[in-house]
């Protein structure tokens, strides 16, 4: 596990309460509770924390290879909004909905309501995103990868350059939490999605009239188990969890809004989902 106290500017933030050296001492605590909860866990677990405050970051595990599943939306949204500001296309532009099955169209299967549509339906791209984030719609999904020009144009045009520690378009082998042997795509780190999380934030923070739907979507899923789970009552939590049966994999990524905001990603791989959702919300709440 590793941690790191040092500050963003090298100054203490003004909301600080408590002495430098008893911030260094309380992060290292905090990772040594991380590690004694999740060392005791039957499973994979990847954790990366960034305060956006100070620039404290602190990692468990962060570069492991994890099944990314739906939390990668939160890349992909953030992606589309990010291109609707520069003009390449308005958020009420319509898009229609195309019933062949992904990749040749736009159905896929699992979370989501478009899937039972008629062929031909039509969406504003702002609907698409909501439906994106806040049930997880798959097929709203793949119709905004289609609008940003397809998968490897959103993850060769905008992950990439965030963070890359595992490419989520290129082949990684890994030992699965069952000690089989996997290999294969659409996996990441919990410090990419983490990282993805935070160029948000940063964006939200430079223009929050344009990202503010796409953070009070985030702010209002259909999910409230994770992250939000280990917060007190009443904290704002913009946040993406995925999951994905045939994985076991279960994970939250989100941005906690508190006296100093902070990213926290935790990904799971266990195969019990009622556990892996709550061991997220114990690490939340450490953090």
């Amino acid at each position: 596990t590793t941690a790191t106290g040092t500050t963003a500017a090298g100054t203490p933030a003004s909301s600080q309460t408590i002495s430098a050296d008893a911030r260094t001492a309380a992060l290292t605590n905090l990772s040594s509770a991380v590690s004694a909860l999740l060392d005791t866990e039957s499973g994979r677990y990847s954790v990366y924390y960034v305060n956006l405050t100070t620039g404290e970051t602190l990692g468990y595990k962060e570069s492991a290879p994890m099944v990314a599943a739906s939390s990668i939306k939160i890349a992909y949204n953030t992606y589309l909004y990010q291109q609707a500001a520069a003009g390449a296309f308005s958020m009420s532009d319509e898009m229609t909905y195309n019933a062949k099955p992904y990749p040749e169209g736009d159905l896929e299967t699992g979370t989501g309501t478009i899937q039972t549509s008629a062929d031909g339906t039509k969406y504003t791209v702002s609907e698409l995103s909501h439906l994106s984030i806040t049930i997880s719609d798959n097929c709203a999904t793949n119709m905004i990868l289609r609008e940003l020009g397809g998968i490897d144009a959103v993850n060769d045009g905008y992950m990439v350059p965030i963070s890359a520690i595992v490419n989520y378009r290129t082949p990684v082998s890994y030992t699965d939490y069952n000690g089989v042997e996997q290999s294969g795509k659409h996996r990441t780190s919990a410090e990419d999605l983490a990282l993805y999380a935070k160029n948000l934030y940063v964006l939200y923070k430079a223009n929050p009239d344009i990202y503010q739907p796409l953070m009070d979507d985030l702010k209002t899923t259909e999910y409230n188990w994770g992250i939000p789970a280990g917060v007190p009552s009443g904290t704002a939590v913009a946040h993406k969890v995925g999951f994905n049966p045939a994985y076991g994999a279960n994970n939250d990524v989100g941005i906690v809004f508190a006296q100093e905001d902070y990213v926290l990603c935790v990904m799971t791989e266990s195969g019990s989902d009622s556990n892996a959702q709550t061991v997220i919300g114990s690490v939340s709440k450490l953090f």
